[in-house]
């Protein structure tokens, strides 16, 4: 092996890139699997400028694990990016009720890129400790105009609380350099949802099988619904007693609350239950009647 080949794949090595072909399903990144099979299709991003006296629309077409697919044969080849392009970026621009043309239309990234750059590298930042990286880098160069070689960087964040068919967001297009931010779950690393549990331990039983998250939360369940139905009846109870003392009794005053007299009498025989329980626990009962 050449040198500089040699130096190429000791740098794929180093970034924990897949250096033979690009499987979306099965990556390695920082000693981390991750699967983007998810994302393997073309998304369309799409946004319009005014540019008086005409309109301005920009789109770009990405795919993160392949090439997207090639342009309509009805769209001549000169308005069409190249056919291994990974994200394709076209400029149109019209005025009111008129056709739009094409202006600009270029890969930036695959469509012709060096040998080297055919396929996308992918960085994460070091994490401290055993944390997975919550973030990682999908890079790749597409044509050079100008002596300007345009690139994709996509930041991928890991959200568990997104959806895989949520767009990315566009952050910047400057010099031939377009920027991404792809917030989806896909971007977490393969064990990160299911190993741990939200204490950090290992989501399993005492028998070693995986531990459902109803299971977890069963016993809570019970109890919340034994509350909830004292509670409703106690307010059943008392809405009840209020109406019947009202419109039956005529009462008036305090004595619309039913059983006034219990509810009086109620904090001292607490009281007096929690002093009988006390003299329980600590010894100080030994039997017999104690005078109240």
């Amino acid at each position: 092996m050449k040198p500089s080949l040699r130096a190429f794949a000791l740098l794929l090595a180093s970034l924990g890139v897949t250096a033979a072909a690009f499987d979306c399903k099965s990556l390695k990144i920082a000693d981390h699997a991750y699967d983007l099979s998810a994302l393997a299709h073309d998304v369309t991003l799409e946004s319009n400028a005014t540019t008086p006296p005409t309109i301005t629309g920009t789109r770009y077409t990405l795919n993160p694990c392949g090439a997207i697919a090639a342009a309509s044969d009805k769209v001549p080849e000169i308005d069409r990016c190249p056919g291994d392009s990974w994200v394709c970026r076209s400029v149109t621009n019209y005025k009111p009720n008129e056709k739009a043309r094409i202006t600009e239309v270029n890969a930036v990234a695959g469509g012709g890129a060096k040998e080297a750059d055919k396929e996308p590298t992918l960085e994460a930042k070091a994490s401290s400790g055993n944390d997975t990286p919550k973030e990682f880098h999908w890079k790749m160069h597409g044509v050079t105009i100008d002596k300007v070689e345009w690139k994709t960087d996509i930041k991928f964040v890991c959200d568990k609380d997104a959806k895989n068919d949520a767009l990315p967001v566009l952050k910047k297009f400057e010099d031939g350099e377009l920027e991404l931010e792809w917030k989806v779950p896909a971007a977490c690393a393969l064990g990160d949802n299911n190993d741990k549990g939200s204490d950090g331990g290992d989501n399993k039983d005492k028998d070693g099988k995986d531990r459902k998250p109803e299971d977890e939360v069963s016993g809570r369940g019970f109890f919340g619904t034994i509350f909830s139905l004292l509670f409703v009846g106690f307010v059943f109870y008392f809405v009840l007693g209020l109406l019947y003392n009202f419109f039956v009794v005529h009462a008036t005053g305090l004595d619309l609350v039913p059983n006034l007299a219990f509810w009086r009498e109620f904090p001292y025989l607490v009281m007096d239950f929690s002093q009988h329980i006390w003299d329980i626990v600590s010894g100080r009962r030994r039997g017999g009647y104690s005078v109240v």
